[in-house]
């Protein structure tokens, strides 16, 4: 994002270091998996629950077991929820989800809203989190970009905060319905709005966080280097990018040793 080229070198100049480059405590080269998290995901699975308003004690729905999800996850049983939820259908990423604490649901659409109705007395959790984007699936396999948003306005309580931070855009050529080539999609605005529901979105301000983040891994008291599947060379970049694109199994987060 930005004006900048990405770090994925075996060298690289950081514009304006004295306030982009974060200082890690000593235990950096031992946690390096955990640290090298604070780039990017953990930031975001931590503004996700920010954006959702979650509080000690609340429930949540995160919707997406990618990296930013489980990052998502992990930061809901950090900051005290009662029960997360995160839901998917990869079974690989579901079980990491279910190591952490969560609570996997493997299903999409009605299903998914049904089970977690269940599983909250028929209240639906306090709060959810949005962590595919524009290109979720239906049950079909499909893509279709308003399946995990009015999901999220149905299994979310009355009055509940939904936090979005998969990334949805103002145009996608290439999607299957007109709607979403124009960025738009078919909403359930009538019960968001009969709920009384808020909705929060937007990339994540990293820096707003990743001071706090490293304290959390410094003390043990965060691990978010425990969804990493697989540690490539530069050069098995490629190959590498191609797995976690195609959504192969096993291949949650990749980190890269130059």
């Amino acid at each position: 994002m930005g004006p900048w080229e990405g770090g994925q070198a075996e060298l690289l100049r950081v514009p304006f270091a004295d306030f982009n480059c974060l200082v890690l405590p000593p235990d950096a080269a031992e946690k390096e998996d955990d640290y090298v998290m604070l780039s990017d995901i953990f930031p975001t699975g931590w503004h996700a629950t920010e954006l959702a308003g979650l509080k000690p004690g609340e429930s949540v729905a995160i919707y997406g077991a990618g990296p930013v999800g489980l990052m998502a996850a992990h930061s809901a049983i950090i900051k005290g929820a009662s029960q997360v939820f995160v839901v998917d259908t990869h079974t690989d990423r579901l079980a990491l989800a279910e190591k952490m604490g969560a609570t996997g649901i493997n299903a999409t659409g009605d299903e998914a809203v049904q089970k977690i109705l269940d599983l909250t007395d028929g209240r639906g959790t306090d709060c959810g989190c949005e962590c595919v984007g524009y290109q979720c699936c239906n049950k079909h396999g499909h893509e279709d970009n308003s399946v995990t948003m009015n999901s999220l306005v149905a299994s979310t309580k009355a009055t509940g905060g939904i936090g979005v931070v998969g990334v949805f855009i103002p145009q996608d050529p290439g999607a299957e319905s007109e709607l979403a080539r124009e960025g738009k999609m078919p909403f359930d605005f009538g019960s968001f709005w009969f709920k009384g529901q808020a909705i929060r979105t937007g990339q994540a301000n990293v820096k707003a966080y990743n001071r706090q983040l490293s304290r959390l891994i410094h003390h043990d008291k965060a691990s978010p280097g425990k969804i990493i599947s697989h540690r490539l060379s530069l050069e098995e970049a490629p190959a590498g990018y191609k797995h976690f694109d195609e959504r192969d199994e096993g291949w949650t987060k990749v980190i890269l040793k130059p």
